[in-house]
């Protein structure tokens, strides 16, 4: 195959896994042997580290209520803007911090003595960390398949509240939201770009609370929620030349609708 064929094959994957795109971030089970040469380690090196940015942007978390009242939540969004600290160990293990800032939207509704309200809420942009780890379990030519597992949590300040258009005090008020996830996924290096997809297993809850106004069934100014469906899939793709950097766009399907921009500089 020539060059320009070659080419336009390898783009036509990478635009084909962002494409695609419709709770935390997963990444390529290839992530720890993409960059093969830092800056300044030597990649002989049983470890090294990186560092980057990762940009995750939920569209619909895809959540239910539970305990203080029942039904669907009709949308749960979440922008998180973040930096990653990863320690890679052999080329086959990441150990990796995340620390950002994240904020939340919602609506939902609720009945109360047969009448149903429209509850809408915003959070402030407030502190969000995860830690999380993944690994290379086999290798066949250019295909690995591996496991991951990520835990994130954040405790967001309320700036506005709504129940059918009328303005809420929300002092005191919060929303608690954690999630961890499991998962199992395959890629395949085609020269510079290596696409993957897997599936996961993901709990995610919220709490939204403190509220001096009902915002639930039994009346409470207390709220609690869960992600309607633990399984989800992801596809997503990575380009890197394997020196120095590497970029990655991931799309999370059927348990939320997300995506995720992130790139790593090797040291």
């Amino acid at each position: 195959m020539v060059l320009e064929e070659r080419m336009k094959l390898y783009a036509a994957i990478f635009f084909a896994c962002c494409s695609s795109l419709f709770a935390a971030p997963v990444g390529n089970t290839s992530f720890p042997e993409v960059i093969e040469e830092g800056f300044f380690i030597s990649r002989n090196s049983w470890i090294d580290v990186r560092a980057g940015y990762e940009g995750d942007f939920v569209a619909d978390a895809r959540l239910k209520q539970h305990n203080q009242s029942s039904g669907r939540v009709d949308g749960f969004a979440q922008d998180t803007n973040s930096g990653t600290a990863t320690i890679n160990i052999l080329d086959r293990l990441d150990l990796y911090g995340v620390f950002g800032s994240s904020r939340v939207r919602s609506e939902w509704r609720f009945t109360i003595g047969g009448d149903t309200s429209l509850a809408n809420l915003e959070t402030l942009y407030s502190f969000l960390w995860g830690v999380g780890a993944r690994g290379i379990l086999f290798e066949w030519g250019s295909a690995s398949l591996g496991v991951g597992g990520r835990y994130e949590r954040a405790n967001y300040s309320n700036v506005w509240l709504t129940v059918d258009g009328d303005p809420q005090p929300t002092n005191g008020s919060h929303v608690i939201w954690r999630d961890w996830q499991i998962d199992l996924d395959l890629s395949y290096m085609i020269e510079i770009f290596t696409p993957y997809i897997g599936v996961k297993y993901s709990s995610v809850k919220a709490k939204v609370g403190n509220f001096t106004t009902a915002i639930s069934d039994n009346g409470s100014g207390t709220n609690s929620f869960k992600n309607r469906n633990p399984v989800g899939v992801f596809i997503g793709c990575t380009l890197s030349t394997g020196k120095y950097f590497m970029l990655n766009v991931e799309g999370r399907l059927i348990d939320e609708e997300a995506v995720t921009i992130s790139g790593d500089i090797r040291f």
